[in-house]
């Protein structure tokens, strides 16, 4: 969608829900509950969800046909405002394997009504009108708490519960995202006490990362370190930091990778993001300061695991070095892609229903 239609809209006034709206807590109980911070999860809520995705694996390679009825008569709707890929085709892969439907707006949000200058409140509202859940993409901080919002509002009207999932929150949090990639780390190493995880690139406008610190923090884990590895101006954002070691997590920052590759056993690679620059020249300073290649691979152990939350350009070298990287048994990040089906399609089930998988 162009700029001028967002700016059209005046849907920046998202960030004042993060404020005045606070996400339902898991507490255990997944049924009827909007998906838009990891601040919802504790420990036992994502062992719940880890244990649910591991199920659904497991029943997805046997070729259960019973799951179809997990979502059997639900329809879900995606509302994607910014680019995406593998956010938007897992979840309608996910709700599609569930026995659900899915729907969107022909042609994309850039020809609804919101380019008739239609704001978020009223579009939401319209949405869930026809849908029991909702798939929210947007760029602005804090537009799920705001469609979280307004819902709540609707359901109070039509005396039904729909719900909505963030599949990203401008700079803010992906908690899906971090969902999935917590999951994966949980998968191959079998814990998450006792790590060391690092974080590597723009780890100042990543959602995915913000999302995955806060949610390392919100599992509790014991004695875990988290290396923060990116340039001086794409540091993590404080208020990320503050909250990890708040909850007990050793955090480092450094702008020297290989003093902590060596002993690093989860190594989470992201990509300068472009489109989040205001100056061009800042990017251009610093797009190549961290380049994943197997080179630098080599310098990790052996047991390490290499996760990238995609797409991938540069910052993981050449097509060469791609295919390099993608033969290394260390990398996971295509594992970690089919990961997020599985863990979609466990939240899904539980939020639309809260049925056992």
């Amino acid at each position: 969608m162009s700029g001028d239609v967002l700016q059209h809209t005046d849907l920046r006034q998202s960030r004042r829900f993060l404020e005045t709206y606070s996400p339902p807590k898991i507490n255990g109980e997944f049924a009827g509950k909007h998906i838009i911070s990891v601040e919802q999860f504790d420990r036992r809520d994502l062992q719940i969800l880890f244990d649910a995705t591991g199920s659904i694996r497991r029943r997805i390679k046997q070729q259960d046909r019973g799951l179809l009825e997990l979502a059997a008569g639900k329809l879900m709707a995606t509302l994607f405002y910014e680019a995406s890929t593998r956010t938007d085709l897992s979840f309608q892969a996910a709700m599609r394997h569930l026995g659900g439907e899915v729907v969107a707006a022909s042609n994309g949000v850039h020809f609804s009504s919101v380019y008739k200058g239609e704001n978020l409140a009223d579009t939401i509202r319209a949405v869930g009108c026809y849908s029991d859940a909702i798939v929210l993409r947007h760029p602005d901080v804090g537009s799920s708490y705001e469609a979280a919002y307004y819902l709540d509002q609707l359901n109070k009207q039509i005396a039904r519960q729909v719900i909505v999932i963030s599949g990203g929150d401008g700079v803010g949090e992906h908690p899906t995202q971090a969902l999935l990639d917590l999951f994966t780390i949980f998968d191959f190493k079998g814990q998450i006490d006792g790590l060391n995880i690092t974080l590597v690139g723009d780890l100042r406008h990543g959602r995915t990362v913000h999302s995955l610190a806060k949610l390392i923090a919100r599992y509790q884990a014991e004695n875990v370190v988290l290396n923060l590895v990116s340039p001086p101006l794409l540091r993590m954002p404080e208020t990320v930091v503050q909250y990890a070691t708040a909850k007990g997590i050793t955090v480092r920052e450094t702008d020297d990778l290989y003093d902590v590759l060596p002993e690093t056993d989860v190594i989470y690679w992201t990509r300068i993001q472009e489109e989040r620059f205001d100056d061009p020249a800042d990017y251009e300073a610093i797009k190549d300061r961290f380049i994943m290649t197997p080179p630098v691979l080599a310098q990790a152990p052996d047991d390490a695991i290499l996760m990238h939350p995609l797409p991938r350009k540069h910052e993981m070298g050449t097509p060469d070095d791609h295919d390099a990287l993608d033969a290394d048994p260390r990398a996971v990040y295509f594992r970690q892609m089919e990961n997020g089906m599985f863990v979609r399609m466990a939240l899904l089930a539980k939020v639309l229903g809260g049925l056992w998988v």
